[in-house]
């Protein structure tokens, strides 16, 4: 009866740590959602660097969930915003100037209203 006690308390020490384990993943990532539906599961340091994200995850919003929603903003311009949200991560410590971020013309206008939105 003592092992069996044993292996339950190390399932659930193992159960646990699981889920201590999904948490830290899950506070590690957002879910950003476009009009059409796509999920984007994105890196929080990432996804901060837009004001408006930043101030929904930090407040008392339900986006503090980890999970946003776009109903105005489809999936490739979501698509995109993310690609610059990495880009700046990427070089906002570095001693050299940034590459310029692309932007196909088609999109410039979209990106402009999303980035003003998004505050980034």
């Amino acid at each position: 009866a003592g092992s069996t006690a044993t292996t339950g308390a190390s399932r659930a020490a193992m159960a646990q740590a699981a889920a201590a384990e999904r948490a830290d993943l899950s506070a590690a990532y957002v879910k950003l959602i476009s009009a059409e539906g796509h999920v984007f599961h994105v890196e929080r340091k990432c996804a901060v660097v837009a004001g408006t994200i930043r101030a929904m995850l930090a407040g008392e919003f339900r986006e503090a969930s980890g999970e946003i929603r776009f109903p105005e903003i489809s999936t490739p311009i979501l698509e995109r915003v993310i690609r610059y949200f990495h880009h700046k991560v990427k070089w906002s410590n570095s001693t050299s100037p940034p590459p310029e971020f692309p932007i196909e013309p088609e999109f410039a206008l979209d990106l402009l209203m999303a980035a003003n939105y998004l505050d980034c």
